[in-house]
């Protein structure tokens, strides 16, 4: 009777924090209109009309989007890759998938040209550099995380070394390209929340939400990997296969989401362990929603505050300075414990 009463009790605390957070949401939301349309208006001294505010909400809806369902997905992704790798202090965006994202612009602008359909294309440029993303991160998860199970220090000190090389590369074919190309190289890399190109959101989204979907409905796999390889190969689990299947999802989602509206490498690591120290449970459907909604409030509130108090900081350079901190924090936790 007593443990009955401690989980209906657990139960409706977790419901009314959800409740808040899909609050919060909606609120944030529609401080995130008003800072892209009155408040705007406001300080240029122009009236807002209807048809500047459907302008501006043509513009504004795929950023919304895009920033709500990135910031899902991220959170998500950290979560399962952290279950993966039994660490509090990992997530996927850190291994090196920015780099992978420009190594493959300034290749097709360096063979191609700037002028070419594959470079200019929003589309064939995006599934370009999202496939060529998820080939490599398949190969460096495959090979590290295969032979060196678990083995965080080499996989990061994997990811560095290749994020340097392919960086390194990248910098050599941009010193001796054209100038013109350079340059749009360098527009084309800079993505940002600001700037995140909007023309191929309906594209990405639906990718985006199948790929949280299929990784949300496997949450109770996830709840049985958590418990390690020895316990959830003895209740049944094929743990090498899952783990190969969670890769790749995560590979997609990555490499999408980068693709769209950058590096947010610190995101998925706050949202994650906030949602872990809040709800104190180990079920990951708990979790996953969780992670997600908070990701999405720091992303649409925190965009809505910068564009309200005219910040020069941009949202993710206050994310990953926020991020780094908490990194440190963790790894003294855990360095206190050994």
């Amino acid at each position: 009777m007593e443990k009955q009463r401690r989980v209906k009790s657990s139960s409706k605390r977790t419901a009314i924090i959800f409740g808040i957070l899909f609050i919060v949401i909606a609120a944030s939301v529609l401080v995130y209109i008003y800072s892209r349309t009155f408040a705007k208006s406001n300080r240029l001294g122009l009236p807002m009309t209807k048809l500047a505010f459907d302008s501006i909400m043509a513009r504004a809806l795929p950023a919304l989007i895009g920033m709500s369902i990135g910031g899902f997905l991220i959170a998500v992704m950290s979560q399962a890759f952290q279950t993966a790798t039994e660490s509090r202090v990992l997530t996927p965006s850190m291994i090196g998938f920015d780099s992978v994202f420009v190594g493959t612009q300034t290749i097709i602008v360096f063979i191609f040209g700037a002028s070419s359909k594959i470079f200019s294309n929003a589309y064939i440029n995006y599934l370009i550099s999202a496939g060529a993303m998820v080939i490599i991160s398949m190969l460096m998860y495959g090979m590290v995380l295969r032979k060196n199970k678990n083995n965080l220090v080499f996989l990061l000190m994997f990811g560095l070394v290749l994020s340097g090389i392919i960086r390194s590369g990248s910098s050599y074919l941009q010193l001796i390209m054209d100038a013109n190309d350079y340059m749009q190289v360098q527009a084309a890399t800079a993505v940002t929340i600001n700037n995140m190109n909007t023309r191929i959101i309906y594209l990405a989204a639906p990718i985006m939400a199948a790929t949280g979907l299929a990784m949300i409905l496997r949450h109770r796999t996830y709840d049985v990997i958590a418990l390690g390889r020895v316990n959830a190969k003895s209740l049944g689990i094929n743990y090498d296969r899952e783990i190969n299947i969670n890769l790749l999802l995560i590979a997609i989602g990555m490499s999408i989401t980068t693709a769209l509206i950058g590096s947010l490498a610190f995101l998925g690591l706050l949202a994650v362990n906030i949602s872990r120290e809040i709800f104190k449970t180990h079920r990951h459907s708990v979790l996953f929603l969780g992670a997600g909604l908070f990701a999405v409030i720091a992303l649409v509130f925190g965009q809505a505050m910068v564009e309200l108090l005219q910040a020069a900081v941009p949202l993710t350079t206050i994310i990953d300075l926020l991020g780094c901190s908490y990194m440190f924090y963790l790894i003294l936790k855990e360095n206190k414990k050994v």
